[in-house]
């Protein structure tokens, strides 16, 4: 008896913590066009904190689209709160008169989203068919919503799909408490890295990267936009050379002679016919840049003063002209066996290359190689962690977005066995055990200052930085490279995330001064003088960075808003670091902020 009443206890308990108010609408579009409307209530699941919406693969056997929007992501305008998407991009709810708009995040940096309204505030962590799925920002008729949008249309559903909403206790309903959370569910889930702390203890080059500024230098590359869509032999457009081997070795004298003790250098276009030129071909090593020898001379050469010096590869992308092309044979395919195409760049038009392949055939078959010149340190891949990873129908070579994670990673890790560590474009969450360095987090972040373009953006939130700060080394965003050329709100950011500084010989390579993506405050060597003054740009930023290089270990636990255009970044170790981005002074707890400056204040 008394074991039958516990057990009657256990299931009343079980079904009362399933009774929750709190629902999603879900809006199917199945693969006849017909759309069809339900709502459906979240379940809590038992014993846990967070309510879960979850749909089998057989009940979205017949759907080609599907939309979720939780009952709790609505607001109305004039309403406090806001939604930040797993870019970081806050969008609040004040924007009165400025009619229908819609925006859409959809890289995957992070599987969550921020939702803060009337109606409670929520982490959402996407944990099923994550990599399908779009987040999308929507404001209609005086009233804004947040939902989930997934295509199955080819790809179908290959597993559950979930979503789990995690309603933050009183005192945490902010977007710092909810990064933190979401940290915790990555080291949870066992898809957390060590802590720098701990690594850099066992590995000479993360510890080497971590007091050293990167440096790349974009040795040549064809015309981009490219002229020639369709490239052969015969009309291939003529590489620009704007840096030799040789030349890498009078920046190496100038840094030298500056002052500048550690740098790792990033050689760009190294390889055959330069940057994106003939991918996935690196060699043989570019003759015009000086060939295979006197790239030796300049690695070692670099080597031998104390800095290090790794390479630029590409392993996301294939071209028509590379000698591997083999009719496309590795190209990813869609479901009716044509080629993905993406835009057309340096070496024409450019397809995806599925991940399988790229890994078992193209990394595996060059990058040893690629290792043998002599590269050691952080060795970059491009791409490969900014972006979901390509799906594959092609019956040769199957790869789903999933698989194609999981080579992504091998890839990654790769490096890390072959020359000491890895980096690459980006931060996205599902490489973080196997990267080392993002080259940068965010390309977004002019979208910020961008009123005229994007009004409905009211803030960059930097959820990244709480997750992986403390984790991984990063730079924040592809307009902060070459800060100390640019205006103070680029350069301010390097030191409101603790980042580790990026420069850029030659950043400003595509013809289109609106195209370039990190600005067009530049690093160049013309001559002696215009070197001289690239060098000392490095040198104050290596110097600056001296000031906040601790912070890179210590985790973010905290970021807010003091003032308009006044932040503060609060680290484990009790620093906090307060931003001033006005062109007044600011005075925190008795401390001056100088306008357009910052105070590192340590505990």
């Amino acid at each position: 008896m008394k074991k039958l009443l516990i057990a009657v206890v256990v299931a009343v308990v079980a079904m009362s913590c399933c009774e929750v108010k709190e629902s999603v609408e879900l809006r199917f579009t199945r693969n006849d066009g017909t759309v069809t409307t339900e709502v459906r209530q979240l379940k809590r699941v038992c014993f846990e904190e967070y309510l879960r919406l979850e749909l089998s693969p057989a009940e979205l056997e017949s759907i080609d689209k599907l939309c979720v929007t939780p009952s709790f992501a609505r607001a109305n305008e004039g309403e406090d709160g806001y939604f930040v998407a797993e870019d970081g991009l806050l969008y609040g709810f004040k924007h009165n008169g400025m009619g229908e708009y819609s925006r859409v995040a959809k890289n995957l940096r992070m599987s969550m989203s921020c939702i803060k309204t009337l109606h409670g505030a929520y982490l959402a962590i996407l944990k099923g068919l994550e990599f399908e799925s779009i987040q999308r920002y929507h404001h209609k008729d005086g009233k804004y919503s947040f939902s989930y949008e997934y295509d199955l249309s080819k790809c179908g559903a290959y597993e559950p799909l979930v979503i789990d909403f995690y309603p933050m206790p009183k005192g945490e309903e902010n977007y710092s408490a909810m990064a933190r959370r979401y940290r915790e569910y990555l080291i949870e889930s066992n898809q957390m890295p060590q802590m720098l702390k701990e690594r850099v203890g066992e590995n000479e080059h993360l510890r080497y990267a971590s007091e050293s500024p990167e440096i790349r230098i974009r040795q040549g590359w064809k015309p981009v936009p490219t002229p020639v869509e369709h490239q052969t032999l015969e009309n291939e457009p003529e590489m620009r050379v704007a840096v030799t081997f040789d030349q890498v070795k009078d920046i190496v004298d100038e840094l030298k002679r500056q002052g500048v003790e550690k740098a790792q250098l990033c050689l760009v276009g190294w390889n055959h016919k330069g940057h994106d030129g003939r991918y996935p071909t690196v060699f043989p090593v570019e003759p015009s840049l000086g060939g295979e020898e006197k790239l030796r001379e300049c690695i070692k050469y670099a080597q031998e003063n104390g800095y290090r010096i790794v390479g630029h590869t590409n392993r996301t992308d294939c071209y028509e002209i590379s000698s591997d092309w083999n009719n496309g044979a590795d190209a990813a395919k869609n479901p009716d066996g044509s080629l993905q195409a993406n835009r057309a760049w340096s070496g024409g038009q450019m397809f995806n290359i599925c991940y399988k392949q790229s890994h078992d055939k193209y990394f595996m078959g060059y990058e040893p190689k690629v290792a043998e010149l002599g590269f050691r340190g952080l060795e970059y891949i491009d791409v490969l962690s900014i972006i979901k990873p390509h799906v594959c129908y092609d019956p040769a070579h199957p790869c789903t977005r999933r698989e194609g994670a999981v080579y992504a990673n091998k890839m990654l890790q790769g490096l890390r066995d072959m020359f000491g560590g890895s980096q690459s474009e980006g931060g996205c969450y599902f490489v973080a055990k196997s990267l080392d360095y993002a080259m940068y987090v965010t390309m977004a972040l002019n979208r910020v200052t961008n009123k005229e373009e994007y009004p409905y953006i009211d803030d960059y939130a930097p959820i990244w930085h709480i997750v992986f700060n403390g984790y991984l080394l990063h730079n924040p965003a592809s307009q902060t490279v070459n800060f100390t050329l640019k205006e103070p709100f680029y350069a301010l950011r390097n030191v409101e995330y603790a980042a580790r500084p990026m420069f850029y010989f030659y950043s400003a390579f595509v013809d289109n001064p609106k195209k370039n993506w990190m600005g067009n405050a530049d690093l160049t060597y013309k001559d002696r003088a215009d070197l001289e003054k690239s060098v000392a740009a490095i040198k104050q930023g290596y110097d600056l960075f001296k000031q906040w290089e601790h912070l890179q270990f210590e985790t973010m636990e905290q970021h807010d808003k003091l003032a308009e255009g006044v932040y503060c970044s609060t680290y484990s170790d009790g620093t906090r670091v307060v931003v001033n981005y006005n062109k007044e002074p600011y005075v925190f707890e008795g401390v001056k902020v100088a306008a357009e400056n910052y105070s590192i204040i340590n505990k």
